[in-house]
This record gives structure tokens, C-alpha cells and sequence, in this order.
């Protein structure tokens, strides 16, 4: 059967799953009721922004692929390098970078990048998630397993 062109209500569909998953997404990250949408959002393209310096190009690419689409979209569009090296640095640089990209406390930073490696953890398949934490160092991957508090 030859590929046919998508009808009207099958891009509908497919645009509201789609929505439907970035926004389930968002509200996991919301779920302590401390953040807006917005925040969250924000927060993400942060964190996922700092992690994607420190991985390696092709595992960053693997990782979105499990993601939301709005979600890489989002990522696509803030301006994050994903075709260069991984930098090197350790969790306090992590950290700075979030907070700075956030305006926000080393210690508002880290329970931040925790939830939202949580979220991201649940969004994508268990080996993934080793393959990510296997391009960290011990502190950061520390970081990316832990459960939020």
C-alpha cells in the first residue's frame, strides 16, 4: 500500500497527542505546584541545555528522540550547540550554569535540575537513561539519578 497523504483529522490528532504529551510532561514538572507552565519550560531548556554541553552530540540526539516533540522543538530553538564537543566540568558548573540561566540560587538550581532530570528519566527508556549518566561525571550522574525531594 503506497504511502497516502495525511488527512485533515489525522494531523489533528496527531497535533493534539502530540500536545497532550509536552503537556503531560509540563505538569510532572509542575506537580509540587511551586512553578508556572512557563517556569517549567524555562527550567528545562536550562537543564537540558547545561546537560547537552556535557554529553556527547550523538547521545544528545537519542535522548530528544524519546523526548516530547513540542519539547525538542523548544530545544531546537534555544540556541543550544548540539554539534560540538562535550565540555568539561563538574556538578558545581552545572549547577552555576542553571542558576545563571534561571536567575536563580545554586540551591534553587539543584533541586530544579533534579526534577527535571526525574521528568526527563521518566520520559525516555531505562537504557537511555544509563547511556546519558555513562557520559557524566560521578557527580552530575549522582545528580541525574536522584529522586527529587
Amino acid at each position: 500500500m503506497a504511502n497516502q497523504p495525511k488527512t485533515e483529522q489525522q494531523n489533528q490528532r496527531h497535533e493534539a497527542r502530540t500536545a497532550n504529551t509536552y503537556h503531560h510532561f509540563l505538569n510532572e514538572l509542575c506537580t509540587p505546584g511551586d512553578i508556572s507552565q512557563e517556569e517549567a519550560e524555562r527550567a528545562t531548556v536550562a537543564v537540558l541545555g547545561a546537560l547537552e554541553k556535557r554529553i556527547q552530540p550523538t547521545e544528545t540526539s537519542k535522548m530528544e528522540a524519546q523526548l516530547p516533540l513540542k519539547l525538542r522543538e523548544l530545544l531546537d530553538h534555544s540556541g543550544i550547540d548540539k554539534s560540538s564537543a562535550p565540555q568539561r566540568f563538574g556538578k558545581e558548573e552545572f549547577i552555576e550554569m542553571v542558576a545563571s540561566d534561571l536567575e536563580a540560587s545554586p540551591e534553587e538550581a539543584e533541586s530544579i535540575s533534579r526534577r527535571v532530570f526525574a521528568t526527563v528519566r521518566a520520559q525516555i527508556s531505562e537504557g537511555e537513561a544509563e547511556d546519558v549518566a555513562s557520559q557524566l561525571p560521578p557527580d552530575i550522574a549522582q545528580l541525574w539519578r536522584e529522586r527529587p525531594v
